[in-house]
């Protein structure tokens, strides 16, 4: 039951996620009726059901038959699946409910935020700079936590530890090469899991997309399109952000898996 009820409250969430992305610098981000972006309809509670409206519906709009997109059940499917994993591997472990509810509202301020940065990130290769600072907020609560649990340097280190490769290549490149942005989200990678488990995130990350971006580099050639599509990074920080946080794993057991 748990399971089913972490998976519509992040799907909603999901949603929320996108209506925040898509109307940031365009319209009241908390304000108005949901509308088609097409046809300009207020949409009914029933169109706004997570995953069920868009299955109902065809992926439609009720009132002009414009197509959504798939990209929309996408993502609430995927934030629906983030927070049953958080359900199963955090939330169910803890001790009392309260200690459950209040982990519950940090990991999604969090991935609200995340959330919101990669899909902006994606929608126009810019990093919003109220949701990165929101972002960088709550990591550094994760680093005090951390710090108290164990009171050593490599904790307050770990942010610069962990953002150098990024810190070095913007500086080389004098920002060209990637955006200081990059810079600022490993900060809070390495403030939110340390040495080990943030330098697993940049290397799955850099993996990731790599591998994205050799095949959008084979498709441009074929297409004849090379340099017209630009590969946003955020996306692929994410979802290495949640692998290492649902599998624990760091960069020595990445290691091992190649000894």
């Amino acid at each position: 039951m748990f399971y089913f009820l972490s998976f519509i409250f992040g799907a909603s969430i999901g949603s929320f996620v996108q209506v925040l992305a898509t109307r940031l610098h365009v319209a009241p981000s908390l304000y108005g009726r949901s509308k088609c972006l097409s046809c300009g309809e207020t949409l009914r509670a029933s169109d706004l059901i997570p995953v069920l409206s868009y299955v109902f519906l065809r992926g439609k709009c009720r009132h002009c038959k414009t197509k959504y997109g798939i990209e929309a059940l996408l993502v609430e499917i995927f934030y629906g699946s983030i927070f049953v994993l958080l359900y199963h591997f955090i939330l169910k472990g803890q001790v009392t409910l309260l200690a459950s509810s209040l982990w519950l509202l940090y990991y999604t301020v969090l991935f609200v935020s995340f959330g919101v940065i990669s899909l902006y990130d994606r929608m126009h290769t810019y990093i919003p700079i109220a949701y990165l600072i929101l972002y960088c907020v709550l990591t550094l609560i994760m680093l005090v936590m951390r710090y108290i649990d164990d009171s050593t340097s490599s904790v307050l280190l770990a942010p610069v530890v962990v953002s150098l490769p990024f810190i070095i290549m913007w500086l080389v490149t004098k920002g060209r090469g990637l955006g200081f942005g990059d810079v600022v989200l490993f900060l809070g990678v390495g403030a939110f899991f340390g040495i080990e488990q943030g330098f697993a995130v940049l290397l799955l990350s850099v993996w990731m997309g790599a591998l994205v971006g050799i095949y959008m580099y084979l498709v441009a050639r074929k297409k004849n399109t090379i340099g017209k599509t630009a590969l946003p990074f955020v996306p692929f920080i994410l979802l290495a952000f949640l692998l290492v946080l649902f599998t624990d794993i760091n960069i020595f057991s990445i290691a091992n898996l190649f000894a």
